[in-house]
């Protein structure tokens, strides 16, 4: 980073160096000219105008801001090259002009001078027209052929000024009959002429109409940054045809100007709306001048007197303004907003998303409404901020939209400003508070999901656990009690025959068996898992059984459950958790006389605590351990927790049970 940053201080320093060196450069031109210098015979030019200034200075400190705030764009150090190369073309002519139009001669270098200036104005205007665009706005070429151009454009630029650096003949723009001293071969310069002329028109073709095709393809902002380029450059040609060469200039001299708020902050100025209408009002301007003057001079020629015929062209552009001024409207505005423009568009290809499967839809759909309103930063949080999914990197002011789907608050939609602004506009705005509802739905149907998959592990884990203790039990319990059954009828039945007096003992032996057996069944059939747990889950058994006591019903005790977010717990956590809980109301039902009961499910340093607090008559002090306080223990100790009874402040009972999350 630190190198980073050091090469960025020198580029910057080189910038404004640079733009230093150019308005020094340009303050030496009255030095030369001073003394009525233009006056001078053989003099054939009329002397720099005050607006060659204003283009000097326009590129150079437009060139040197854009270097100060991206020195890595190369569009900067072309605005300030461009700068230098005009200064010096002129300041090198006026010098050159005193020099070779001076009395004694005494200033020397005077025909080096004039020989410099017949070719630096030369890249001073190829470079911004045909290298610049292709680079604009990032200053690095779009692709592999905008490259490829930039570097075929250079060789073109360079043939040109070789060709007119060493050409023979003449330099005598100024003053008259300045001659340079060598005589090249007619050959060399018209091979490399035209070489570099076929280079050059060819480049100057592609660089506009792909200028052209670039803007019309581009998505915001570079659309607009695009045109904005387009709209600059053809203002500065428009001037070219008046015989005001200050309007020239000033439409020169702001070129780079707008090139470097095109590049950092077109939108604070309204570029949108500039464009819009000046691509609108200037076509329908000349449509209306057309028309009005060709019907009027048609006219003319059958009523020649009279206002007949400028009232029968004004009625026939009154009858086409409206529907043509429609029509171009819609098209500049697809122009200029792309797909912004019709806004129900959007919506439908954001909803168009909705029919198509993805790994992760929230994300995808999340790309396609940032994707569809131009936004650069994009983030969908859940109800306790965690990310669902991301787009882009925040930068710039963010504005919260909330996402609900049937009145249900699922979460937060983040947007970020577009790139290049600095916040996000009204106009995007509304476009993400309309898809809103197509990402809550979509939202809506990860987290349900995301619910019914844990919910079908939580099942699957508890039937398989259940399954595995059934199996357990009767193999190890009423598989031996069976077995002994069969055997002591066995014995019977072979007694009976043999020892007739032994039968009774047998039988005897046999109904005790058969009574354990009966037990186990019993135990096995106590030990079933609870189906509300598997419908409902913890949370909603509890409430299940709290219900059927009477709890939170007129004339019962009023009911309170809260529960963190719980993960997925193992089956004999769970219904151990269930069973303590479903033990505790029933107590609290049947011997308490509470008023009220709370019950508290939460995670807490690995370990699921649960709490069942009622304000009943409390423990009796003779009470010993009943059944179902020991049926409680027992239930906790079996899963490796603890059970703690005690009483409550100011009365009742306080239950806590502490059952660990996962196996020791």
């Amino acid at each position: 980073m630190g190198a980073v940053r050091d090469d960025d201080r020198v580029r910057r320093i080189g910038g404004w160096s640079v733009a230093a060196l150019t308005l020094g450069l340009f303050a030496t031109i009255p030095f030369s000219l001073a003394g009525g210098v233009m006056s001078r015979p053989g003099i054939v030019s009329s002397g720099p105008s005050w607006w060659n200034g204003l283009i000097v200075a326009g590129f150079a400190l437009s060139g040197a801001a854009l270097i100060q705030s991206r020195p890595r764009n190369w569009i900067g150090w072309l605005l300030v090259v461009s700068g230098l190369l005009q200064v010096t073309n002129v300041a090198v002519d006026a010098y050159a002009t005193r020099a070779l139009t001076d009395p004694d001669h005494s200033l020397p270098l005077g025909l080096a001078a004039a020989w410099l200036a017949s070719w630096t104005w030369i890249p001073s205007l190829l470079l911004p027209v045909i290298v610049l665009p292709p680079l604009y706005p990032t200053g690095r070429p779009a692709s592999s052929f905008w490259s490829w151009h930039v570097r075929v454009a250079l060789l073109g630029i360079g043939l040109i000024v070789v060709a007119a650096a060493t050409s023979p003949g003449g330099v005598d723009d100024t003053v008259r009959g300045t001659r340079l001293p060598w005589d090249a071969p007619t050959w060399w310069v018209w091979v490399v002429g035209l070489s570099a002329a076929a280079l050059l028109i060819s480049t100057a073709a592609v660089t506009v109409i792909g200028t052209l095709v670039r803007a019309i393809r581009a998505k915001t902002p570079e659309r607009q940054q695009l045109l904005w380029l387009l709209s600059v450059v053809a203002a500065m040609l428009a001037t070219v045809f008046t015989e005001y060469g200050v309007l020239f200039g000033i439409a020169y001299g702001l070129v780079p100007v707008a090139v470097t708020i095109g590049v950092l902050r077109y939108r604070l100025l309204g570029i949108e709306v500039v464009l819009r209408r000046t691509l609108l009002y200037v076509p329908m301007t000349l449509l209306v001048a057309l028309v009005i003057g060709g019907l009027t001079t048609a006219f003319a020629r059958l009523v020649p007197e009279g206002p007949l015929p400028l009232l029968a062209a004004s009625a026939v552009v009154a009858v086409l303004v409206v529907p043509v001024a429609g029509r171009l409207r819609t098209l500049v505005d697809r122009l200029v907003l792309g797909e912004r423009a019709d806004p129900l568009t959007l919506v439908d290809r954001v909803g168009a998303g909705l029919e198509v499967e993805h790994d992760d839809p929230v994300a995808s759909m999340l790309e396609a409404v940032a994707s569809a309103a131009g936004t650069s930063y994009a983030v969908v949080r859940d109800i306790h901020g965690g990310v669902v999914a991301k787009v882009g990197e925040a930068a710039g002011a963010t504005i919260d939209l909330p996402l609900r789907h049937r009145g249900v608050q699922l979460g937060t939609l983040t947007i970020g400003p577009r790139r290049g602004a600095t916040g996000v506009t009204e106009q995007d705005a509304r476009l993400v508070t309309a898809l809103a509802p197509h990402l809550a739905v979509v939202v809506g149907a990860a987290r349900l999901a995301e619910e019914l998959a844990r919910e079908r592990t939580r099942v699957t884990t508890a039937t398989l656990a259940e399954r595995d203790r059934l199996r357990r039990d009767l193999h190890d319990g009423l598989g031996p009690s069976l077995a002994g059954i069969a055997l002591g009828l066995q014995a019977a039945s072979a007694a009976h025959r043999i020892d007739p007096d032994a039968v009774p003992a047998l039988l005897e032996r046999t109904h005790a068996e058969a009574e354990v057996a009966v037990r186990e069944i019993r135990r096995v059939l106590d030990g079933l898992r609870p189906t509300s747990l598997d419908l409902h889950g913890l949370e909603g058994a509890v409430r299940d059984t709290a219900s059927s006591l009477g709890m939170g019903h007129p004339g019962g005790p009023a009911f309170d459950l809260k529960t963190d977010a719980l993960p997925l717990l193992r089956p004999q956590v769970e219904e151990a958790a269930f069973r303590i809980v479903a033990e505790s109301l029933t107590n609290v039902a049947r011997h308490s006389a509470a008023v009220h009961c709370a019950v508290r499910l939460n995670r807490a340093n690995g370990d699921l605590r649960v709490r069942v607090l009622d304000d009943g008559r409390g423990l009796s002090p003779g009470a010993g351990s009943g059944h179902g306080l020991e049926s409680m223990r027992r239930r906790a100790a079996d899963v490796g927790g603890s059970l703690l009874v005690e009483p409550a402040n100011p009365h009742g009972t306080l239950v806590t049970a502490v059952l660990p999350l996962e196996l020791s």
